[in-house]
């Protein structure tokens, strides 16, 4: 029965995410099925999340009776306005497309699949331990408070000194939340498997992204690559918030790609959609959007993209920013800010020339680690002295760029943050599994463009 009820939350939220969906795709939008149920997905649980913040905010009691009531309403809405189109949504409908797959590419399909179950097992079966603490603690742990009290207890959570970052964006607490209230109950292996959900979310577009300029079999191999990254996999398990961050930022930035090659605004809009919902996620969604917004004024200054370039960088910069204003406007007023900045700037000479080699020292030592990694960063090394010398596809600057701001983010922080030398070796050694975990599709992905000239299909 609770599994019935589980099954009931994921399918809700995917509705009420394929209602958003079809408010930016139109009537006439034609995208595949697998595609279309992970972005459901994803703009569900950003939509309940909101939801509930927002309700929770304007001290309304959190329930059943609420959320579905808003979503009801919502989904009437866009099926009224989409009209006869809200229920044609793909290229073909699923039981009349024909897909023949050569031997090798049932064999990766395979491999990929296990690697999903594996994930999902392991997800549901295993309890938190010391090892996931963190993802307890800072998110899993508000779930559980918002749950029980029906409500956002602000005053605690901003005062309680026991309460682990306050300062965090609680998008996933209220989702988690969400699911609690269908279970009725806190059932943690649960909720480790509804976060297991952006693994395979991930895997999925990441395959469409491929296979879009790719052969199926290549497109396979990529994500085969992506699934089988021993880091990826073992974080995918935990309820750490780091992958369903990289699910927002693989489609917000893979979109916005794509909007640039195609010049299809859908595109523009869907991916500025997921960034605005990443930095809900995680406060390095932040850093992402800077980067991004960075890597698209680059691209503005250096190329010729055919497009609008005055509409296109406004709407990666407001859209995002408004979507995000809300949890702005709620950390100034309570205060909630950040000790990364309070450094003593008069020294800033001396905290490079001690921290960046260390940090630097550490980042080499665990990219190189086999068993974290495979050799997914040796790949990106090769494949970048080989784009330099010889580029494959020119755009994959914007996706290069991104990587590159968001990593001086990283080692900017490192740098300025005002904790004491062997506090800061501690930090980087608990986040060096998880920060680079965020850079892995764009990586691969530009990884791809490079190595995969032999592969491309045309559009």
């Amino acid at each position: 029965m609770l599994l019935f009820k589980f099954i009931l939350a994921v399918l809700s939220i995917v509705v009420t995410g394929y209602a958003v969906l079809k408010l930016f795709t139109g009537p006439k939008k034609e995208l595949p099925l697998g595609e279309i149920l992970c972005l459901s997905f994803g703009m569900g649980v950003g939509f309940v999340g909101l939801e509930a913040f927002l309700l929770a905010l304007f001290k309304q009691p959190l329930g059943l009776s609420y959320f579905l009531s808003f979503q009801f309403v919502f989904i009437i809405f866009a099926a009224l306005k989409a009209k006869k189109g809200f229920f044609c949504c793909c290229a073909a409908p699923w039981y009349k497309q024909r897909i023949s797959y050569s031997p090798l590419a049932v064999l990766l399909l395979a491999i990929i699949s296990w690697e999903i179950v594996y994930v999902f097992l392991k997800a549901s079966s295993l309890p938190f331990s010391a090892l996931n603490w963190d993802a307890w603690a800072s998110w899993g742990f508000k779930a559980k408070i918002f749950f029980q009290e029906r409500a956002f207890p602000v005053q605690f959570c901003v005062g309680f000194p026991g309460f682990a970052h306050p300062d965090y964006p609680v998008l996933m607490p209220f989702a988690e939340t969400y699911v609690y209230f269908f279970l009725g109950r806190i059932h943690e292996p649960l909720i480790k498997l509804f976060c297991s959900f952006f693994y395979a979310a991930t895997v999925i577009l990441f395959y469409y992204q491929l296979k879009r300029r790719f052969k199926v079999e290549f497109a396979l191999g990529g994500c085969l690559v992506l699934a089988t990254i021993p880091s990826l996999v073992n974080m995918a398990s935990t309820a750490y918030m780091d992958v369903p961050l990289v699910f927002y930022i693989t489609a917000g930035v893979l979109y916005i790609w794509r909007y640039l090659k195609e010049k299809d605004n859908f595109y523009l809009r869907l991916g500025t959609f997921f960034i605005g919902l990443g930095m809900w996620v995680k406060n390095e969604g932040f850093s992402f959007w800077a980067a991004l917004v960075l890597s698209c004024l680059f691209i503005c200054l250096l190329f010729k993209p055919g497009i609008n370039k005055k509409k296109f960088l406004s709407v990666i910069v407001f859209v995002p920013a408004l979507i995000y204003l809300p949890w702005v406007l709620f950390k100034a007023y309570f205060k909630l800010g950040v000790t990364y900045f309070q450094s003593p700037y008069w020294n800033l000479l001396d905290l490079v020339k001690q921290r960046l080699p260390m940090a630097v020292e550490i980042w080499i030592r665990y990219g190189l680690d086999i068993g974290r990694w495979n050799i997914f960063w040796i790949g990106f090394i090769i494949a970048l002295v080989w784009f330099l010398v010889r580029p494959r596809e020119k755009l994959a600057w914007f996706l290069l760029l991104i990587v590159i701001f968001q990593l001086a983010f990283y080692f900017i922080i490192y740098i300025i943050w005002p904790i004491s030398l062997a506090d800061l070796e501690l930090q980087i050694f608990n986040s060096v599994d998880r920060l680079p975990l965020q850079l892995v599709t764009l990586v691969l992905f530009f990884i791809c463009l490079q190595i995969g000239e032999k592969w491309k299909v045309s559009l």
